[in-house]
């Protein structure tokens, strides 16, 4: 997968419908004109109306089809619809000059923000000479004004839009306590890890860690102590674990954490510094966490399943498994 193109697998449902929704709104609505033109004999206007609404639909199609290439409706559907555009203006003017108004909302609606600017800008500087070159100078500074304030708008309203999606995808994808990833993304990363390994076999490590005796902490110093532990836990673990890995927080006092490129002895060596460090944390008053860890390093033909469950019987067993020999108790 290039950088041209993305699966919709990573986007928002909401940009499948919205693409769509575009779409159909565009064939509703400029078809007939399309038509109209090709009977009044304006094959150019005829023309570059149809292609419009072909690649819309065809945009869409993809789409629906869970394919989105942005890069390429950047530099083709984007660039047919400023060169309609501005033989509209030509042609008719003003009535031209209108459709430029539903172009700049639909560019927000198809493209990234960052690509949805480039494209406006270049529709705004292709429109507003024009306006000033084909119409009197009163509809032209109006022409501008109202066409500056739709932009604005848009750019307002996607950026808020956006924002708002990012904190939702942030409060589904993490853990609220300890800012950890939760379950929700833990079947895609080690499926993804799974199929890493089986294509270039870089070796994937997994280590379950579960803090000892934590209903006993709640139950003595209360649940305010024991949400200060898992804190205090949640940011070690972003702090010592690499970008390239992954942390969960499986619930409760449970977590897991994901090893890329790393085999069963690297993976020993982390977990034994993560004992460590946790034990001589200071997070409670009088007594130090000490914590029980399970290793597994993924095998071949193993699925994702089967590997979680090896790392957390590893953990429950209290022995750290590296192969052979196995290793001495973590806890």
């Amino acid at each position: 997968m290039t950088t041209y193109s993305k699966t919709l697998i990573q986007e928002s449902p909401i940009r499948v419908k919205t693409i769509v929704g575009v779409a159909v709104v565009v064939f509703v609505f400029l078809m007939p004109f399309s038509l109209y033109n090709f009977f009044q004999e304006k094959y150019i206007l005829g023309t570059g109306s149809l292609s419009v609404v072909l690649l819309m639909a065809i945009n869409a199609w993809n789409c629906w089809h869970g394919r989105y290439y942005p890069f390429l409706i950047l530099i083709g559907l984007a660039p047919i619809i400023v060169i309609f555009l501005g033989f509209a203006i030509y042609q008719q003017g003003l009535i031209g000059l209108l459709w430029c108004y539903p172009a700049v909302i639909s560019f927000y609606f198809m493209l990234p923000e960052r690509y949805a600017w480039g494209a406006n800008i270049v529709l705004l500087a292709m429109s507003l000479p024009m306006s000033w070159l084909f119409l009197d100078a009163e509809l032209a500074s109006r022409a501008t004004a109202t066409l500056l304030c739709v932009s604005a708008f848009a750019v307002i309203f996607v950026r808020v839009i956006s924002i708002q999606q990012n904190e939702l995808h942030d409060l589904a994808m993490t853990d609220s306590l300890t800012g950890l990833s939760n379950r929700v993304q833990l079947h895609g990363s080690l499926k993804q890890a799974v199929q890493m390994y089986e294509r270039h076999v870089i070796p994937m490590t997994l280590i379950s860690l579960d803090l000892d005796n934590f209903k006993k902490i709640n139950d003595t110093l209360g649940h305010d102590a024991g949400d200060d532990v898992l804190r205090g836990i949640g940011k070690l673990l972003q702090k010592r674990i690499r970008r390239s890995d992954k942390v969960f927080r499986l619930g409760g006092e449970e977590f897991l954490i994901l090893l890329y490129e790393t085999d069963a002895k690297e993976g020993f060596l982390v977990a034994e510094e993560l004992r460590k460090k946790i034990e001589s944390m200071q997070l409670l008053p009088d007594r130090s966490v000490t914590t029980s860890l399970g290793i597994a390093t993924l095998q071949p033909n193993e699925n994702w399943r089967d590997w979680m469950k090896r790392s957390d019987d590893n953990m429950y067993l209290s022995l750290i498994h590296i192969s052979e020999p196995t290793r001495p108790r973590l806890i």
